[in-house]
């Protein structure tokens, strides 16, 4: 009666440990999704007030896409190793596991590093745009036919970079002003009718509270592969124990 008790015991652990593992592997795969919807992000919405500064990077996103996409396909493939319960292919994904764990951290890292270098040379970009507003279209870059620093100073409601002082004398873009009527001349302003503050400090406020949120969920996204992990390895090591034979 004991023995049946243990074994029953010890069965009851390995479907407990199997089951785990399956929810960590769920877990991974939204994960991944996560990452591939926060790299489509960054290439699209958010990527128009990233390109004003020099730090800007095209790889940033693309990185995002590749281990999002890597995740959601082994987290796919890891269940059918889960549940036949397969000792060899589930060390190989344990070791996958933690290389996961380590390039997630190693991004959150990055990211926070990227934040840095975008937000520095953000002074510098924000110069770039309005000197060089109203050269030709090949020199500006332009989203729908809109300046880049028009696209920030219309949808942040700021104008140049403290300040519309900024701007040379009798040169404020329509983008500074309240009222973007056709008719209306922005250098004939009235101060109530302009954006009083500058796109500097929003653009900081934005780009910081983003990306820092970016870094923050890669971190917590590390803890996914981790649990994952020791149930991979626990799942092993009992399938090899009581001589669990794969189920079809």
């Amino acid at each position: 009666m004991g023995a049946t008790d243990q074994q029953t015991d010890i069965m009851l652990s390995f479907n407990f440990i199997r089951g785990m593992l399956l929810l960590f592997n769920l877990l991974l795969w939204f994960a991944g999704l996560l990452i591939i919807l926060t790299g489509i992000w960054l290439q699209t919405d958010f990527q128009n007030y990233l390109k004003i500064s020099g730090g800007y990077s095209i790889y940033v996103p693309y990185l995002l896409l590749i281990v999002g996409g890597i995740l959601v396909f082994a987290a796919s493939l890891a269940c059918s190793c889960t549940v036949k319960v397969d000792p060899a292919m589930l060390v190989i994904y344990g070791g996958f596991l933690i290389a996961a764990m380590f390039t997630l951290i190693l991004m959150s890292i990055y990211i926070y590093a990227y934040k840095d270098n975008v937000i520095t040379a953000l002074p510098a970009g924000i110069e770039r745009e309005v000197n060089n507003y109203g050269a030709s279209k090949d020199d500006v870059f332009r989203v729908n036919n809109v300046t880049l620093i028009d696209y920030v100073q219309n949808n942040l409601e700021c104008c140049g970079s403290k300040n519309h002082l900024d701007w040379p004398k009798d040169s404020l873009p329509n983008s500074c002003c309240w009222d973007r009527g056709e008719n209306k001349n922005c250098t004939d302003y009235q101060l109530g009718q302009l954006h009083e503050v500058g796109c500097l400090p929003k653009l900081i406020r934005l780009i910081n509270t983003n990306l820092t949120s970016v870094g923050v969920m890669l971190s917590v996204l590390a803890l996914f592969p981790l649990f994952a992990m020791v149930f991979s390895y626990s799942l092993a090591s009992a399938s090899r124990r009581i001589g669990y034979q794969r189920i079809g």
